[in-house]
């Protein structure tokens, strides 16, 4: 939350009573906004129109004169969100301050960044309106507005907007889902379960596990404010990156709550078809699901987060393109958890980008619609920028904030690990065996789909090439034109197989040895790192040999051996004793940390003893070899 600080208010009130003030206010609505059914939580959105009464150049003599009190009361139902809109264009230059009242103080000064207004476009609906980005705080039940502009006008239709969403047993829920933040991101391979799609591919064959999203249902997303119909792309070219430049004082369980009143306000303020951004992540590393990809009466299974859905979120730049926004304002305070919601992020992008065979760290060509002038590039033109941008490299504007702009560099290496193709579940089976075994031994991969692929076997020892087998598998792969929905009937990957009967390449059985198998794919010209295991050809272990003996006290004798190590590492050794010449015996115990040696205590000085030993690999025992002493 932001600072606070009391400040002496007896002005306030005459400005409201009668001193000149060039707008007055007048509430349009302060009923709450219902929900469909009892299972999505309520959301209270109010609107307090601002109403121009006359140019007057100087209005008050304690501030400059472009300044001016457009809205001062402290007799507000409770908000936690605030924010501004407008009809048409606003005045170059016109900037707004706020400050809201929590729990009985006053907050500092914030000023909406005039870089980020939310510009009214046609895209989103022809009674889409223009607005200042959103305002979350904590519970508030005052506000005060100040706006400065050039000339002392007013922007078209000037409104405020409040909302408020109380946290539910739901919410917390939700939060204690996901309270174990995403610490590292994974290769993972993963299948179609029910009506979404757990996973997605890419031309080279990647498989990307879909990251947890919180879904609409889930936070709670009235789905009556919204256009019943989504307005589509024909594939993604590039992902924007955000924040929402709102509060960062916040709980997990109170994440849910900020999007159902961001939600509100996208809809019922800014009367956008829906929610501005694809995908908003909270400093915890949580994902929510902001614009849906269905439509509301959907009878097909629809996964509407995997599609190419039209947002409103980066003026120019919202067809074709994605949107992930970090809920916070990161150009005031620093990432709390900064790997969490790096980790989730690429998670989602990789996700998002796998199926159009996308690297977040290449430039790609998308035309510009923009005609407000917030953004870098002109309606027309053709911006070349990294298919992982943020908001500032193509708008007019610091979002993503000084303090998140410096990760985008590790969000796009993260996610192009993920999307990097790998050589999976190698199996070897036996990866130990006997010569005098007749089995072959089976050799196995799951390698991308239309991979060239080789098998090499190389006597560990020698580093002579006994096998070299390469193929490639040829299957079609999805174009970078279709719709995600569709890879799913495309196989992903290829099983390879080998069975290799023990000889080298002129027929001759290899003998006792390592032997390492090494398994290389390419796939469109992409190396994929290689994946090697051991194959071990050996025997039983041999009896020990070459005992000796070293007296270390009157009652303590060390008593050692030789081993013979073959291919196989011996796992352990052990040994009994017996103190009547093989009548009776110890019971057999390992030696420390499988040493050759062990020393016996209790001795009596003159007496002989005997000691029997065996090793022990993977293959089985040795035969047991005695050695019999006299300690001195």
């Amino acid at each position: 939350m932001l600072p606070r600080k009391s400040i002496w208010r007896a002005l306030f009130p005459g400005l409201l009573l009668g001193l000149p003030i060039l707008l007055s206010a007048s509430l349009l609505t302060s009923s709450p906004v219902l929900a469909i059914d009892q299972s999505t939580p309520e959301v209270s959105v109010s609107e307090i129109q601002i109403q121009p009464k006359k140019s007057i150049s100087s209005v008050n003599t304690l501030r400059a004169s472009s300044s001016t009190i457009v809205l001062a009361t402290s007799k507000t139902e409770p908000f936690t969100l605030v924010g501004l809109t407008w009809l048409g264009d606003i005045e170059a230059g016109t900037k707004f301050k706020v400050r809201v009242r929590e729990l009985g103080n006053w907050t500092e000064w914030i000023t909406f960044d005039s870089s980020e207004y939310h510009q009214a476009s046609a895209e989103d609906g022809s009674d889409a309106r223009s607005g200042t980005d959103p305002l979350l705080t904590a519970l508030a039940d005052g506000i005060e507005i100040e706006m400065d502009s050039p000339s002392g006008s007013t922007p078209l239709d000037l409104r405020v907007t409040l909302a408020n969403s109380e946290v539910t047993d739901q919410d917390r829920s939700v939060a204690l889902r996901n309270s174990k933040p995403m610490t590292n991101v994974k290769q993972m391979t993963a299948v179609n379960s029910g009506d979404v799609q757990s996973f997605a591919s890419s031309p080279t064959g990647a498989q990307i596990a879909r990251p947890n999203i919180v879904s609409r249902a889930d936070w709670g997303a009235n789905e009556s404010w919204r256009d019943p119909v989504p307005k589509m792309g024909t594939k993604i070219l590039a992902g924007i990156v955000h924040h929402t430049a709102s509060t960062n004082n916040y709980k997990a369980e109170q994440s849910p709550a900020q999007m159902r009143i961001l939600y509100a306000y996208f809809t019922k303020s800014l009367k956008y078809a829906d929610m501005g951004y694809h995908f908003l992540v909270d400093k915890y590393g949580t994902i929510y699901e902001g614009r849906s990809g269905c439509a509301v009466k959907e009878k097909n299974p629809c996964d509407g987060a995997a599609l190419p859905v039209q947002g409103a979120h980066t003026a120019g730049f919202n067809v074709n393109t994605f949107s992930v926004s970090a809920i916070g304002n990161y150009d005031v305070l620093a990432p709390e958890n900064p790997q969490a919601m790096v980790n989730s992020m690429a998670s989602l992008i990789a996700w998002k980008l796998a199926p159009y065979g996308l690297d977040p760290n290449t430039e790609t060509k998308v035309t510009s619609t923009d005609t407000s002038g917030s953004s870098k590039y002109r309606k027309g033109q053709v911006a070349t920028i990294k298919v992982i941008s943020a908001h500032r490299d193509v708008g007019k504007t610091a979002c993503p904030g000084r303090y998140l702009y410096p990760y985008m560099d590790e969000i796009r290496a993260e996610a192009a690990k993920l999307l990097t193709p790998t050589i999976q579940d190698v199996a070897i089976a036996p990866k130990v065996l006997e010569p005098e075994q007749e089995d072959s031994v089976t050799i196995s991969a799951v390698v991308p789909t239309a991979a060239t692929w080789s098998i090499t076997i190389t006597d560990e020892t020698t580093g002579i090439l006994l096998q070299n087998i390469t193929e490639s598998t040829v299957i079609p792969t999805p174009s970078t034109d279709a719709a995600p929905a569709v890879q799913t009937a495309i196989p992903l990957t290829t099983k390879i197989s080998y069975l290799w009967n023990k000889t080298d390449d002129k027929g001759t059985v290899v003998g006792t040895g390592r032997y390492i198998v090494s398994i290389n794919a390419t796939v469109a010209g992409v190396k994929l790192k290689t994946k090697k295991s051991v194959i071990t050809v050996a025997t039983k272990p041999a009896s020990v040999s070459k005992f000796s003996y070293l007296k270390r006290s009157k009652t303590k004798a060390k008593i050692s051996w030789q081993t013979e190590v073959g291919p196989l590492p011996l796992t352990k050794q052990t040994y009994r004793l017996s103190r009547d010449n093989g009548k009776t015996w110890s019971s057999w115990k390992e030696t420390v940390d499988a040493l050759p040696a062990v020393t016996f205590k209790k001795l009596k000085p003159g007496k002989s003893y005997l000691v029997q030993v065996q090793v022990v690999n993977q293959l089985g025992v040795s035969k047991t070899k005695s050695y019999k002493f006299k300690q001195k």
